[in-house]
């Protein structure tokens, strides 16, 4: 039988031991008692945090969550100064995150309860908004109806985003053709590879006869999201890497979609907590004759 604690800034889930144990008192760490549970304390109650505490919990661990917010569990939402839910982390979903969709599967909620359709992306500049990134997975070929296909990069996101340039003029779109030619050459083999690999990104794009504004506010950005550094900063034949990866492997996989209003810690950390409080709380009756058992919250004393 499991049962769960949740203190102050805490967050403690244990399978109950039986009655006859205990833990030894002294200086050192207390000695583990014939069959009971490891004890396990996981540091941050983030993503990475949550998914190592359910699998724990799951598996017979006794598990101790801990968390500098006050709550959490996410049903006391953490807002900023002026009353606006705070994430731990993004509220963007990539479409290939199937860890994702089976917790949010495995909790019995609904998709679209929780995210907003596959939305655009924008590019801005210092001018204002450049480009929109297309829904790649709903994207049609320019003036038709016809589904656009998974084309080499970049042709692939120019194709698609053809009709989505808002400042960029044509004669700066065409430019990047000349891409193609290195899409081709740069894995010709390892001596081309390292060729690519001593020159930075905006080397080869001079190079290849892109024009700078072109660079400066379509393929620098993407770059600055993919690699988070500019194409200054990186190799030539990294830029490739993720051009390949994201227009022609797997372009569809970067259709992003967003957490619904309020948070992710409402409408799916909280449902989550609440998952492992049934799965490990005991029964009333077991837990009104435990002292210190069952669930607690806001004194940040022992369970």
């Amino acid at each position: 039988m499991l049962s769960l604690h949740i203190l102050a800034e805490t967050f403690v889930a244990a399978p109950r031991a039986p009655a006859s144990s205990s833990h030894a008192r002294g200086g050192g760490p207390p000695a583990m008692a014939a069959g009971e549970p490891p004890h396990v304390a996981v540091v941050g109650a983030g993503w990475g945090g949550w998914a190592a505490a359910q699998t724990l919990v799951e598996n017979g661990c006794r598990v101790t969550l801990l968390d500098s917010l006050p709550d959490p569990t996410g049903e006391t939402p953490y807002l900023t100064p002026t009353g606006k839910p705070f994430e731990a982390g993004t509220r963007g979903f990539w479409k290939d995150y199937p860890n994702i969709e089976a917790l949010t599967r495995s909790l019995g909620l609904r998709e679209e309860d929780v995210f907003t359709p596959f939305t655009n992306s924008s590019f801005y500049s210092p001018d204002g908004l450049e480009a929109t990134a297309p829904v790649f997975s709903s994207t049609n070929l320019p003036f038709s109806d016809a589904p656009l296909p998974e084309l080499p990069s970049p042709l692939g996101q120019v194709l698609a985003t053809f009709q989505l340039f808002e400042r960029i003029p044509v004669p700066d779109r065409v430019t990047v053709l000349g891409l193609l030619y290195a899409t081709i050459d740069f894995t010709r083999d390892e001596e081309a590879f390292r060729a690519y690999d001593r020159m930075t990104a905006h080397e080869l794009f001079l190079r290849m006869g892109i024009s700078e504004r072109f660079v400066r506010d379509f393929l620098k950005p993407t770059l600055l999201i993919g690699l988070f550094k500019p194409p200054e900063e990186l190799s030539a034949a990294v830029a490739m890497e993720l051009l390949y990866f994201y227009a022609l492997a797997h372009q569809t996989s970067f259709d992003v979609r967003w957490i619904r209003y309020p948070s992710i810690s409402e409408l799916l950390i909280a449902p989550l907590a609440r998952s492992l409080l049934a799965k490990t709380l005991p029964p009333a009756g077991e837990a009104a004759g435990e002292a210190g058992g069952g669930a607690r919250g806001g004194d940040g004393g022992e369970p």
